[in-house]
C-alpha cells in the first residue's frame, strides 16, 4: 500500500472521528441540517475508505507482468 493511499485512509478516519466527537458534544444546540451534513460527510470519507482499502487488495491480488529473460531477437 502505497504512502499516499495511507495517509488519505487515516486522515478520512481522523476527519469522521473529529466529526463525530463534535456532534456529540453540540447535538443538542446544533440545528438538524448540521447532523445531516455530518452523516453525508461521513458516509462518502467512508465510502473512500472502502474503496481505497479494497483497491489495495486487489492491486495486490494481480499478477504482475513478466519480463522475458531472453527477448525475442537477442537469442545467443
Amino acid at each position: 500500500m502505497s504512502a499516499r493511499r495511507l495517509l488519505r485512509i487515516v486522515l478520512s478516519l481522523v476527519i469522521v472521528a473529529v466529526v463525530w466527537i463534535r456532534a456529540g458534544q453540540e447535538w443538542h444546540s446544533r440545528s438538524g441540517s448540521w447532523l445531516a451534513g455530518a452523516i453525508t460527510l461521513s458516509a462518502i470519507l467512508i465510502l473512500v475508505v472502502i474503496a481505497d482499502v479494497t483497491g489495495a487488495i486487489q492491486k495486490s491480488r494481480r499478477p504482475r507482468d513478466e519480463v522475458p529473460k531472453r527477448p525475442l531477437g537477442l537469442d545467443i
